[in-house]
């Protein structure tokens, strides 16, 4: 039998990546993922920043 060896993801990487803020490529603030809802129900994610 094979023996444990290193995991296929690197966990700590991946959380790593995780705890980072994503950024605004125009102004370089943080950017604000809302789920927002239409009059008609549907459902889609909105990336909110630099008013627009």
């Amino acid at each position: 039998m094979a023996g444990k060896g290193k995991s296929k993801t690197d966990v700590a990487a991946r959380s790593g990546a995780k705890g980072l803020a994503k950024l605004c490529s125009l102004c370089g603030n943080k950017v604000d993922v809302v789920m927002s809802v239409s009059p008609t129900g549907k459902k889609s994610m909105r990336r909110l920043c630099c008013d627009i």
